[in-house]
């Protein structure tokens, strides 16, 4: 297996919950709610004494179509899947027991090897896809699977949470995001086809596994001797959104709120100003010198505010455009932003603009009706 090198110097609750798995497992702290689900998991829960708990997710959301009306504002566009470029997919290593799987035709997932296990950030496309990522895992290493963080709902980094479930890995999410994983499954399913049909990967193999242990601000995992801390600060690209901090190694992990150089999908974004807040909030973060991202290679610090720019820019121009009356069609035809001709997903543009009439036509996000 190709493992590339590139190492680079550089809440709101009260209450304190600890989770002890096992004997030499992990252990979290949570700042804010551990919630039950279904798929009950017996975990020892540890406030300022001892208790015993059993954790699961929150109440199911509901879906419905999303209807289209003469008159209505434009309706956002979530995209579906881009044909492969065929570069092969590599497992880099970006500090001593830390790993980048960068997959630039699909998703991203990091892994960290310590002597308690494996904790694994998302999951990939389709059990299929998940499987193939714990082969490349065991390269590195033969630990148990301990932990599963899935970063956001969406079905290209949750999808192959079945074969880490039969691996024995327990799941984590923040609130939002085991929320919208239930409520816009079949949605999720309908814009991956494509990508199932490419693949030859039957799609009634997709299971929809939702997090046995749910967080609100902030939450942190202690795994042979290792701190992964979760943070949340509200939505991004959507509800949802968790960075995840590997202190020992100086690496932060992004969501879809941010990548290198490629324009984000702007279909489930509540609030274009807050994502460019807290990207500031990130950028101005200490305790990392490498980002690891949901999509896109390996980045740095400097690159946040790239992408800042170019949200606030597509924004106000956007928001400009509705405000002089012009229709969608006419937006579309006219806001050309040749700027970023040369990013990622620049030919996805007509649907982000149309995207972001949605919102501020309407303040809302069909996707989630």
């Amino acid at each position: 297996m190709n493992i590339a090198p590139v190492f680079r110097n550089a809440g709101r609750s009260n209450t304190f919950r600890a989770v002890n798995m096992e004997k030499d497992s992990a252990m979290l702290r949570s700042q804010g709610r551990v919630a039950p689900r279904k798929r009950l998991v017996a975990i020892s829960v540890l406030i300022a004494g001892a208790a015993l708990a059993v954790v699961s997710v929150g109440a199911p959301g509901t879906t419905r179509p999303v209807g289209a009306r003469a008159n209505a504002a434009p309706v956002a566009v979530a995209q579906s899947y881009e044909p492969h470029t065929g570069q092969p997919a590599v497992v880099k290593q970006v500090a001593s027991d830390l790993y980048f799987f960068y997959d630039y035709d699909g998703s991203n997932s990091v892994f960290l090897v310590t002597d308690g296990g494996v904790l694994v950030i998302d999951t990939r496309e389709h059990p299929r896809a998940g499987q193939n990522l714990i082969e490349r895992i065991r390269k590195v290493t033969d630990k148990p699977i301990r932990w599963v963080i899935n970063s956001h709902f969406h079905g290209d980094h949750t999808y192959g949470n079945a074969a880490f479930q039969a691996a024995g890995a327990t799941f984590v999410a923040q609130q939002e995001t085991a929320r919208l994983m239930k409520l816009v499954q079949p949605k999720e399913m309908a814009r991956r086809q494509d990508y199932f049909k490419e693949n030859h990967y039957d799609p009634n193999e997709v299971k929809l596994i939702l997090a046995d242990v749910t967080f609100d601000d902030q939450m942190s995992i202690y795994l042979g001797g290792r701190e992964v801390r979760l943070m949340y600060f509200g939505p991004g690209q959507q509800p949802g959104d968790t960075f995840v901090l590997f202190p020992q190694d100086r690496a932060l992990f992004t969501p879809g709120a941010f990548t290198k150089h490629s324009m984000p999908n702007m279909a489930f974004t509540t609030s274009v100003d807050n994502w460019v807040k807290l990207l500031d909030r990130v950028g101005a973060r200490n305790g990392y010198d490498v980002i690891l991202p949901a999509h896109g290679d390996v980045a740095h610090r400097e690159d946040i505010k790239e992408l800042q720019s170019m949200l606030a820019d597509e924004y106000a121009t956007v928001k400009g455009a509705v405000a002089k009356g012009m229709t969608l069609a006419q937006a579309q035809q006219t806001l050309t932003f040749p700027q970023y001709k040369d990013w990622r997903n620049y030919s996805r543009l007509k649907s982000e603009i149309q995207n972001l009439y949605e919102l501020i036509q309407t303040g809302k996000r069909r996707y989630f009706e």
